[in-house]
């Protein structure tokens, strides 16, 4: 069975259902078909305008906190310092359709989310982005040049609406069939779909 996974680099609960997902569901013949979204174009806006609401002081730590513990749980690296501001990563996912194309998804996509998440760089930069292309096995300026190009683009913006159209409002999404599971949380209920799906 291969189900989709969609992500963005720019979310930190993708990264942590990322480090495990491929291992959590092999045992059950899964295979997981990785799917580059923008949060942005995902992101429903609240009925009144009034823009996303803050943390509170306690959830915010909570919120925290709750990051430490599955980094701890999964394995997972964080660098200790983070950016005030998170990158732009619209040229990030556009350069793993560049490696999906070229067969080279996984020896890009692992590396550019360590790279964000537990190295802390600046992802939006073209030459981070073009030395992960060329640690892939792909031609740097080619494949930069072509992440950049209008087309790759259009084609985030196209399978971001699609996802939009098909239910996903942010990341980590994934489909047992037509059965929607949002978050790194419920990768058990993912389980439990697949099991019901191959009886």
């Amino acid at each position: 069975m291969e189900i989709p996974f969609f992500f963005d680099y720019a979310c930190p609960w993708a990264y942590l259902g990322n480090c495990r997902v491929e291992p959590y569901l092999r045992d059950l013949g899964v295979e997981i078909d990785f799917r580059p979204v923008s949060l942005k174009v995902l992101y429903e806006p609240p009925p009144d305008g009034a823009g996303r609401p803050k943390l509170g002081g306690r959830k915010r730590d909570n919120y925290a906190g709750d990051l430490r513990h599955w980094a701890d749980f999964v394995g997972a690296d964080f660098a200790a310092e983070q950016p005030k501001s998170r990158p732009d990563s619209d040229l990030l996912l556009r350069a793993a359709f560049v490696a999906k194309d070229a067969g080279r998804f996984r020896e890009f996509h692992y590396p550019a989310y360590r790279a964000r998440w537990a190295e802390a760089r600046d992802v939006a930069r073209p030459e981070v982005v073009r030395r992960l292309l060329e640690g892939a096995g792909l031609d740097g300026a080619e494949a930069l040049s072509r992440a950049e190009s209008p087309e790759l683009a259009e084609r985030l913006q196209c399978e971001s609406q699609a996802a939009v159209a098909r239910g996903v409002f942010g990341v980590p999404t994934l489909f047992v069939g037509d059965e929607m599971f949002w978050g790194n949380d419920r990768f058990e209920l993912v389980r439990h779909y697949v099991a019901k799906a191959s009886d």
